[in-house]
């Protein structure tokens, strides 16, 4: 089952572009805020965040357990696919890579900073000129596609759809925290849950690129407690890239040598996340084959 929910629901994915229309998170921001008016949570922003987070996603766990021995299997399938569409991150990344490579070849670079506003966000970081924004860019799209997608279906794959709630609960809360005395306490939880599946996506980005490369910094990254997630991302990738030619570049036209390089980066990093992808989705129905 676990297996029928992924595809379809990457199927949706590709006909939405994304999960936004299930992308609803009002609910949650009227929850947290209620929980964040209660006096004797206030004093232990721990707490504040376990009350903030566990008690949705046990209803969840609650309700898949109700639903499997009422329905079945098939309930099971119907209540899961919205459930893992509303965990996946939000907003539509290839459309916001494509922009932002439209721009860049054209030369915009303001343009260029507009369509890549998604990414950047992800990442909390300002461009300062063209090669800056490129490599924010760059870290912005990686942890993005870790964010929306990959945590989401490791934790899904782990723990099921109480898992990946579990991710993606614990990411609105700590954009929200963002700015507040909240701040550092639900962005270290947020490391917490990304370490293991980060790690297990570099070792994924090893099989399917430069192997000697990314392997050598997943061992440098294995046990590593000072790099964010961005940081350990962009080091497994600039292993799985290994050297990236300009000629390699898509965009037809007489363009600058280093523009046609940043662009073939970018075009290899989503040719990198595909293959990566298509890896997990064969290694888990080769583990529902053969279980």
């Amino acid at each position: 089952m676990t297996l029928l929910i992924v595809l379809f629901t990457l199927a949706l994915v590709q006909i939405w572009g994304s999960g936004a229309p299930l992308h609803r998170d009002g609910w949650f921001d009227r929850w947290c805020s209620r929980i964040a008016r209660i006096p004797a949570l206030k004093s232990d922003v721990r707490l504040l965040i376990g009350v903030s987070i566990l008690p949705p996603v046990l209803a969840v766990a609650i309700l898949m357990v109700v639903i499997e021995s009422a329905v079945g299997g098939l309930g099971v399938l119907l209540l899961g696919v919205p459930l893992l569409l509303y965990c996946l991150g939000r907003g539509n990344f290839n459309d916001v890579l494509s922009a932002y490579l439209r721009s860049w070849y054209r030369g915009d670079l303001q343009g260029a900073t507009y369509a890549a506003g998604p990414l950047l966000q992800e990442i909390h970081e300002s461009p300062i000129d063209g090669k800056g924004l490129h490599a924010q860019v760059f870290r912005g799209a990686a942890y993005c596609a870790f964010e929306r997608l990959f945590a989401v279906l490791f934790w899904f794959i782990l723990l099921g759809i109480p898992g990946a709630l579990l991710f993606r609960l614990s990411a609105l809360y700590a954009e929200k925290a963002r700015g507040t005395e909240r701040e550092a306490a639900g962005a270290r939880w947020l490391w917490l849950l990304e370490w293991l599946p980060v790690r297990v996506m570099g070792l994924s980005l090893a099989i399917v690129g430069n192997f000697a490369g990314c392997y050598r910094a997943w061992r440098q990254c294995l046990i590593c407690r000072e790099r964010d997630t961005v940081q350990v991302l962009e080091t497994y990738l600039e292993g799985a890239l290994g050297g990236i030619d300009a000629s390699e570049c898509s965009a037809s036209g007489d363009l600058p040598q280093a523009q046609r390089q940043c662009g073939a980066e970018i075009e290899a990093l989503q040719s990198l996340l595909s293959r990566t992808l298509l890896l997990w989705i064969t290694v888990l129905a080769l583990a529902v084959l053969f279980a």
